[in-house]
């Protein structure tokens, strides 16, 4: 089943949309929610709490992408999920803290952005840098920072060093920067 036909589901209320997300997306859902928790029961749950978010949010919102949509509702679930954790922990230097980290420097944060408009305005000035970047640039900026694989794993799988995937981050995150601060976003 196609996404446009899962969506039609979920606006007809339909609760085999959620069983055909859960097939189709379940696994990479639980994929991302994993890699930020490091714990299999809570990314199940987290997977189960996109599906209800995604169950409320369809209609009225139609995303373009469906698993762009999941993945982010799953991304920030985690993301919530982790701070409150760790809320009262400050140690150790996980993946996760990391990637966060990495992040801060150059997307605005939550409070400081003021609504759903603004949120995808935002992702769209995202978007529209990522298309300014190389293949390969791209790449490694969405399997760090969406697929949020360790600089590790993404220099395995390219088959580069990882010195030189830091490299690449790093002046990408600047660049990033740089483009948001044109746009008005920092």
């Amino acid at each position: 089943m196609n996404d446009e036909q899962i969506i039609d589901l979920l606006e007809q209320r339909n609760e085999r949309a959620l069983a055909e997300i859960r097939n189709k997306y379940g696994k990479s859902c639980q994929t991302i929610a994993y890699r930020l928790l490091g714990s299999m029961p809570d990314a199940d749950e987290i997977v189960n709490d996109t599906l209800l978010h995604t169950w409320n949010a369809i209609p009225p919102a139609r995303p373009k992408n469906l698993f762009s949509f999941l993945a982010a509702i799953t991304r920030r679930s985690a993301i919530n999920r982790y701070q409150l954790e760790h809320a009262l922990k400050r140690g150790g230097q996980a993946e996760q803290d990391a990637v966060l980290e990495e992040l801060d420097t150059c997307i605005p944060s939550d409070e400081n952005v003021a609504n759903h408009v603004e949120q995808r305005e935002l992702r769209v000035a995202v978007e529209r840098f990522l298309r300014t970047l190389k293949p390969d640039v791209r790449a490694i900026m969405i399997q760090r920072y969406v697929n949020l694989h360790s600089v590790r794993e993404i220099a395995e799988a390219y088959q580069i060093s990882e010195s030189k995937v830091k490299i690449t981050l790093m002046r990408t995150r600047k660049k990033l920067r740089s483009f948001l601060e044109k746009e008005d976003w920092l």
